[in-house]
């Protein structure tokens, strides 16, 4: 299993880099659009399509397993902390088999739309401009699938009772290292 953690988190560390790439672009765009607009009088034309259709889909999509591979996704544990340690760790392990289950069957589900909206060629009319965005449906399912797998490798990690984040945490530490096993 640590040769599938060794493949899949760069996979889930480059996600992370679109998403903050997209969070970058986006705000120089809505900046330069504001300003643009507000000073000169002369707005990018079809930010509006832009920011919702590629930055927000994108950011939103590609974060999925970032945050999993973090266990940073929210979650409520009123009850289960007052249970043992053993049946809050099986509890999370199912949460995460579930949520691998999930999302497996909506990364099918979205990458059947993702080619749908390609063959159509699916746009949006903004103002003069015609916007291609069959593109960004492919985030969902490259999100989805990458949240899916993620979801499952964590799922077997904390059945094992092995590490089962990778990357920096929430305040910005990395998980401290498995001791090697003979």
């Amino acid at each position: 299993m640590k040769l599938f953690q060794r493949v899949l988190e760069p996979l889930v560390s480059v996600m992370g880099l679109v998403g903050i790439i997209c969070v970058t672009l986006m705000m120089f765009h809505i900046t330069t659009d504001v300003i643009l607009r507000f000073v000169f009088n002369s707005p990018i034309r079809g930010t509006i399509t832009i920011v919702s259709h590629y930055y927000m889909v994108i950011l939103g999509f590609c974060s999925l397993a970032v945050a999993e591979s973090r266990d940073a996704h929210v979650s409520v544990e009123v009850f289960t902390e007052l249970m043992p340690r053993n049946v809050q760790s099986g509890l999370a392990a199912m949460a995460a088999f579930l949520a691998a289950i999930v999302f497996g069957f909506v990364t099918v589900r979205t990458w059947i739309e993702a080619i749908h909206k390609m063959e159509i060629s699916a746009a949006i009319q903004q103002g003069s401009l015609t916007i291609p965005v069959w593109p960004s449906y492919f985030a969902l399912p490259l999100g989805c699938g990458l949240m899916a797998v993620t979801a499952l490798w964590r799922a077997q990690a904390i059945a094992r009772g092995a590490q089962s984040t990778f990357g920096p945490d929430m305040n910005g530490e990395l998980p401290a290292e498995e001791p090697a096993n003979g």
